[in-house]
């Protein structure tokens, strides 16, 4: 780096008249020269092929670290996805994605919070609705509380949002009033007429081994015996769990006579259906018109709209309810209305002949929600 330096230097000469003065500019020229301390730390000694790889080994490590906060790794354990997931493959989920309809939600099984002792297998609640509170409290063993991360994992398509409305009629969903298309991997119940026995030769290929819906909430005999006057005394009756694809691929077959697709008529009363009140007649066939609860979303509260929302009062917010003399009381205090402290979804299986989804157990709580499938 160079400074210019400037000099005056003044002469004074003796001339006969007197004297003269003369100043002169003298220009000189500073170079300075600066020099830079060479580094000595490591990561100067690396080559440049090392540093590429250390700086990618860095954004991997970042990337991994991410990844385990934002995404997590379950196995599919039950049958309520049956064609899309199957039974012990692994499902990545996003931990993070808000849910919006048609997303499949991985979650803890909110009917699991109660359980028998020796049969964590089954459903406690399911059982008091079939055989009521007290053959249970006389014949199962003592029933125990349940954490959260103990609950078993069940993957569902989400169909009703916070705030939304659904009805189901006649197998078909609806969400505020409009049809919602079902996935190509959604299996229903049909009723399959056939001249013989339909063998393994024919059922194998479709991807089934037998007769009878698998997981079915209803026994296939009960189901068929409302059908009995549509089918010829010389002809076999018997339920299959299958894809819409799978039952026009079967029809082909020379035995069937026929095959139509199961719905339950609207007057039959199914009595592990949500919320589990035989003056409403609802099933898994015909179901609602119900309101998801909502977070922040004030319900006006009386004796008939109780019974669609006391779970997700009690259970699910930690209140204690009573009704006494038509009056409802929450926490000891008399209540004509509650306003909910979280978000609730609707979700429905792929297989809809499987009883664990929101026909079934109400309201999904987003507590229990661990995330949307990828």
């Amino acid at each position: 780096m160079a400074n210019k330096k400037e000099e005056v230097v003044t002469t004074t000469t003796k001339v006969a008249n007197g004297e003269k003065t003369v100043t002169t500019v003298t220009t000189t020229t500073e170079t300075t020269t600066t020099t830079r301390k060479k580094k000595s730390g490591w990561w100067s000694k690396l080559s440049t092929l090392m540093k590429v790889l250390v700086i990618a080994g860095a954004v991997l490590l970042v990337g991994l670290i991410v990844g385990l906060l934002v995404l997590g790794r379950v196995k599919a354990t039950s049958n309520t996805m049956e064609t899309s997931v199957f039974q012990g493959e692994t499902v990545w989920f996003n931990r993070c994605k808000k849910p919006v309809q048609g997303d499949v939600l991985v979650f803890r099984h909110p009917e699991a919070d109660t359980v028998v002792e020796n049969m964590r297998d089954k459903n406690y609640y399911k059982m008091t609705r079939l055989y009521g509170n007290a053959w249970c409290n006389k014949s199962v063993d003592p029933v125990k509380y349940q954490p959260k991360k103990r609950r078993p994992i069940v993957l569902s398509r989400c169909f009703g949002l916070p705030g939304d409305v659904v009805t189901i009629k006649d197998n078909i969903v609806y969400v505020n009033n409009a049809a919602v298309q079902d996935p190509v991997s959604a299996k229903y119940a049909y009723l399959t007429v056939s001249t013989g026995h339909v063998g393994l030769d024919v059922l194998e290929p479709l991807g089934l081994n037998k007769a009878g819906m698998n997981s079915s909430s209803e026994d296939a005999e009960t189901v068929i015996s409302y059908f009995r006057n549509s089918i010829p005394s010389d002809c076999m009756a018997a339920l299959y769990s299958m894809t819409e694809e799978s039952a026009n691929a079967l029809s082909k077959s020379d035995i069937i006579r026929k095959i139509q697709k199961v719905s339950l008529p609207k007057e039959y009363f199914e009595r592990t259906v949500f919320p589990y009140m035989e003056s409403l007649h609802w099933n898994s066939s015909n179901f609602g018109p119900v309101l998801v609860p909502a977070k922040g979303k004030v319900l006006k509260l009386n004796t008939d709209i109780l019974p669609f929302y006391r779970r997700c009062i009690e259970a699910y917010e930690g209140n204690k309810v009573d009704v006494k003399d038509g009056k409802i009381f929450i926490n000891g205090d008399e209540a004509t209305s509650y306003r909910f402290r979280r978000d609730y979804y609707f979700v429905l299986g792929d297989n809809r002949t499987s009883d664990d989804d929101s026909r079934y157990f109400g309201f999904l709580p987003a507590n229990h929600i661990m995330g949307v499938a990828r």
